[in-house]
């Protein structure tokens, strides 16, 4: 009878136990998948002009048969064009004007070959002689080349006024470009 109630006894704790025991599933090897991940930052470029530069190139009051005559809106260090900091890779300045300077209310022109420009890292004040103003972005002649985020480029013009110019008031407008350093972007 102690046989019998022991086996009794031993199956009651197996019955009891069994469901747990096959509830518990065999656990496989783990397994591991990859893949990659990319991307391509484009490039950014930022520049901006000195407050007196942007309110624009300034000769003042100039007589016929003169030549070299400095901008006085650039004068100790007033021209700068400026990488942002947050541009992402160093950059070509280059300059065009929209056309010759043109009497306003007429059609008369200062001629381009007497617009000259000049600029150095803003360690000196830009000197003559200088490189004749274009119609069309200056790939040979650049403002600042291979300019850091950061970096500067000061500037400077001069204006010859041929004899017998007609007497008024001139304009044209610059455009100063950024582009990533050897390229022609702009």
């Amino acid at each position: 009878m102690r046989k019998s109630i022991a086996l009794s006894l031993i199956a009651l704790i197996l019955s009891t136990f069994m469901p747990f025991v096959l509830l518990v599933q065999p656990v496989s090897p783990a397994t591991t998948v990859s893949t990659t991940s990319n991307v391509t930052v484009n490039v950014y470029i930022s520049i901006a002009l000195t407050t007196a530069l942007a309110g624009g190139v300034q000769f003042g009051n100039l007589d016929p048969g003169t030549n070299d005559n400095p901008s006085t809106t650039c004068t100790n260090y007033a021209c700068n064009i400026t990488v942002s900091s947050d541009t992402n890779t160093n950059v070509d300045i280059v300059l065009k004007a929209n056309a010759a300077l043109t009497r306003q209310g007429g059609t008369e022109t200062i001629p381009n070959t007497g617009y000259t420009w000049n600029s150095t890292d803003g360690t000196v004040m830009p000197g003559l002689p200088g490189y004749a103003l274009s119609t069309s972005y200056d790939y040979t002649n650049k403002v600042g080349s291979n300019v850091a985020p950061g970096g500067k480029r000061t500037w400077q013009a001069w204006l010859d006024i041929p004899g017998g110019q007609t007497a008024g008031t001139y304009n044209n407008t610059l455009y100063y470009c950024g582009t990533e350093t050897g390229t022609t972007n702009c």
